[in-house]
């Protein structure tokens, strides 16, 4: 296995990325490829550099966006906002019209599933512009109403206290509760 070498990767991903201005914050995207649109939307609290390992052979068949939403990865993290998976949705439905994107497929993974329904939703109901052709949705909570968060999940979401504790959050205890999620015989390196 060969070492990542981290800080060169994410500066490469964020040199080719660009920014979309919602709500007057600066939101990161990612954007490359050929062919059908595949939105790629991640989990919490990761971002678009989650999907890196697997973005050359996503652009070998489609146009890949990857976004990282408000409030984590390289778009702004606003103090005085209200964070929510409908406005992460808004967030998405912009940046596609932005793009002048309509038919897409979405790739998901854990709250980014919960983002999807919400798009699902709109989609079905005929209240929005986007045509979903398909959906992939990985490691996330079908059913919101059965999401148990852990507490730092919890603290992370809180506007006035998430800032304070992702100061004092050190990386070996990012690691360790980070790790709590994964199988014990699938833990990441």
């Amino acid at each position: 296995m060969t070492s990542l070498h981290l800080p060169d990767q994410l500066a490469n991903w964020k040199a080719a990325g660009e920014t979309y201005l919602y709500r007057g914050h600066s939101i990161f995207y990612h954007t490359e490829g050929r062919g059908e649109v595949l939105v790629c939307i991640h989990g919490f609290p990761t971002a678009s550099w989650d999907g890196h390992a697997v973005w050359p052979r996503l652009v070998e068949k489609f146009r890949v966006v990857a976004v990282d939403m408000i409030g984590v990865g390289l778009s702004d993290k606003p103090l005085n906002y209200s964070y929510s998976l409908f406005d992460q949705a808004n967030l998405h439905e912009g940046l596609l019209a932005f793009l002048g994107e309509q038919t897409v497929h979405l790739l998901a993974h854990d709250y980014g599933d919960t983002v999807v329904q919400e798009l699902l939703a709109r989609h079905l109901a005929g209240t929005s512009r986007l045509n979903v052709r398909s959906v992939c949705l990985l490691n996330g909570g079908l059913f919101p109403e059965a999401i148990h968060p852990h507490p730092i999940q919890k603290l992370l979401l809180n506007p006035l206290l998430g800032p304070m504790v992702g100061r004092l959050l050190s990386e070996r205890r990012f690691q360790k509760s980070f790790s709590s999620v994964f199988g014990p015989d699938m833990q990441p390196t």
